[in-house]
């Protein structure tokens, strides 16, 4: 099949699962090292002075970070694949808060995980400098990636079903202003009922009539797409359902100019129970629309 692919095809496919590697291996160390070591987990040192993260890392990602401030707005989404690496296998941390997640595609261990890692990240340099590869580094790219990523939502899969509730849930929202919020930051503001107001900044940009609007979000992909439904809906206004789809889109007019423009996302799964009795997930964002000039 991939001999049948054009080179340019056959690249993008390769580049891509390499991304969705890498968002996944992001999500893994953030998710497992906030909780020990706070927020500034990358920058993180013992009472003794050690560093939990060796120097070119925490260093790359401080560069990173001031130079494209927009693009890497927290320290993990400037951490590079070479760097994930070099974190997921440290031997300090890898038995303690990786192992889990990682042993269905690295059985062996962390020499095994090594070698997987070479043969994807070689000819992903390659990839990088716009030199060929050929179909059997891409098969590699592909079929390791995807081994990985597997065992991760694999784990996830056996963490879900230790929940009470194991129900599809927002792990990313952003929106066209430019703001976004990732998993971590979600869940810092979760509570018993639904999630409180997102994106209310007193620095928010603010919108006026005839201004365009659109939010897209992301769910937890351990669940399939069929398996729940997103539905949007725009406080106060009649029809209160507006889109099903994972992003939403408006156009602002007058009938949306005041302090408070309330947007609700529901997502709700097939399930005959919910875990807020009529979805499982909720976000409300909260914006300010000014007059029209």
């Amino acid at each position: 099949m991939l001999s049948s692919l054009k080179n340019t095809e056959l690249r993008d496919l390769c580049r891509t699962t390499i991304e969705t590697l890498e968002i996944w291996l992001r999500r893994l160390i953030d998710q497992q090292l906030r909780e020990d070591f706070g927020v500034n987990y990358l920058q993180y040192k013992d009472n003794a002075g050690n560093f939990l993260m060796k120097r070119s890392v925490r260093e790359g990602v401080i560069r990173r970070r001031s130079t494209e401030p927009k693009r890497y707005p927290r320290d993990i989404d400037a951490v590079l694949l070479d760097d994930s690496v070099s974190i997921l296998l440290n031997p300090i941390l890898y038995k303690k808060y990786f192992r889990a997640a990682l042993i269905s595609a690295f059985p062996i261990g962390t020499d095994m995980a090594k070698v997987i890692f070479d043969k994807i990240i070689e000819p992903r340099n390659y990839l990088a400098h716009g030199n060929h590869i050929s179909v059997r580094q891409a098969e590699q790219i592909l079929c390791y990636s995807h081994d990985i990523i597997d065992s991760i939502k694999g784990y996830y899969v056996q963490i879900g079903v230790g929940r009470l509730f194991n129900v599809p849930s927002i792990i990313q929202v952003s929106d066209s202003l430019g703001n976004i919020k990732y998993e971590s930051e979600i869940s810092e503001v979760r509570n018993d009922v639904c999630i409180p107001f997102i994106f209310n900044q007193p620095n928010n940009p603010t919108l006026r009539p005839g201004d365009e609007l659109s939010i897209e979000v992301e769910i937890d992909s351990t669940f399939q797409e069929d398996q729940y439904t997103i539905q949007w809906r725009i406080e106060g206004q009649m029809p209160s359902m507006h889109q099903i789809t994972n992003k939403f889109f408006i156009k602002i007019d007058n009938s949306h100019v005041g302090e408070r423009f309330v947007i609700n996302c529901f997502v709700t799964s097939n399930k005959d129970w919910h875990r807020y009795g009529s979805h499982d997930d909720c976000l409300i964002l909260l914006y300010k629309v000014l007059p029209p000039i």
